[in-house]
């Protein structure tokens, strides 16, 4: 929500059983902790490396899941060009400007930002009419841009942190484009899971020559055992297993049910940005967070007015 989109077919809601329950909170602490991880990754190298890295063992992971479940990567160049394209809007862009971001900000305060993100699609949607502003939609666009302003006021004044700030309202625009792009272009054309592989594949694929293009090669030094280990949570968990629990969550309890990990993930990277890392967060940033998902709550109230729901997500 590392936030992207899947584009999945509408599914009936049902009610969670205990272990659809577990895979929920599951999912919340991979995708939530993944802030932790990378504020630990980018003490040391740089973010389009953490991106590089992440990804390319991400698509190992994910490429093995999708072979064994018995799907291949789509064969059709079109479809490719498209994957490229999501890779680049969805996860290159955001991914490094989230890094980039947490070189100045503590991971809480980041999460609670991105959070940001399914207003971000939903503003993104109107503009271009594939959406419809209700009442209620537009107390949700107000109480949600308060709780960014009220986050931000703070930090008006300091260069390095208001950068860090536009950089992450930045990434939520580009998580928007992307979700509105693969409505598009690859609703129901392949498996959500297929769709996830290919462009996280495609962004390994523009990132590692960007990276020694842009920045210098890590030194060996800065690869100690907290960085490795960071990067490979992010890619092996957050960026690989996270999907495959996701789309299990999704076939089991419906996409509405499965959208409520979007809830969750500031929660668990506030706490453990807290516990691990020693993180405080001001007043102003919890109650500017809260506003931020009372936001996202009122919005996700109204029914999807098509046969296709979007699901905002952060792999970190």
């Amino acid at each position: 929500m590392q936030r992207g989109h899947i584009m999945t077919a509408a599914t009936p809601p049902d009610q969670m059983n205990a272990r659809q329950f577990g895979i929920l909170v599951l999912l919340a602490l991979m995708w939530g902790m993944s802030f932790l991880f990378i504020e630990v990754a980018v003490g040391a190298v740089a973010p389009i490396w953490v991106v590089a890295t992440r990804t390319a063992t991400g698509s190992v992971v994910l490429y093995t899941i999708v072979r064994l479940r018995g799907r291949r990567l789509p064969r059709d160049l079109a479809t490719w060009c498209h994957l490229g394209v999501l890779g680049l809007v969805n996860n290159a862009i955001p991914w490094t400007a989230i890094a980039f971001a947490q070189q100045s900000l503590p991971s809480g305060l980041a999460a609670l930002l991105m959070a940001f993100v399914p207003t971000s699609t939903l503003v993104l949607s109107v503009l271009i009419g594939a959406e419809r502003l209700s009442a209620r939609r537009i107390v949700s666009l107000t109480t949600a841009f308060a709780g960014v302003a009220i986050i931000v006021v703070e930090d008006l004044t300091d260069m390095s942190r208001l950068t860090a700030i536009l950089a992450l309202i930045g990434a939520t625009l580009m998580y928007a484009t992307a979700a509105v792009y693969a409505k598009h272009f690859l609703s129901g054309n392949q498996r959500p899971l297929v769709i996830a592989t290919g462009q996280v594949l495609c962004t390994a694929v523009m990132t590692i020559p960007a990276g020694l293009v842009f920045a210098p090669l890590p030194p060996a030094a800065a690869w100690t055992v907290p960085v490795v280990g960071s990067i490979m949570v992010l890619g092996v968990v957050s960026t690989g297993l996270a999907y495959l629990l996701f789309y299990i969550l999704i076939e089991g309890t419906g996409a509405t049910n499965a959208s409520m990990v979007t809830y969750l993930i500031p929660v668990v990277a506030v706490i453990s940005g807290a516990i691990v890392l020693g993180e405080r967060l001001g007043l102003s940033a919890i109650a500017g967070g809260a506003l931020v998902v009372a936001g996202i709550a009122l919005s996700q109230r109204t029914p999807p007015a098509s046969a296709v729901e979007q699901i905002e997500y952060e792999p970190r």
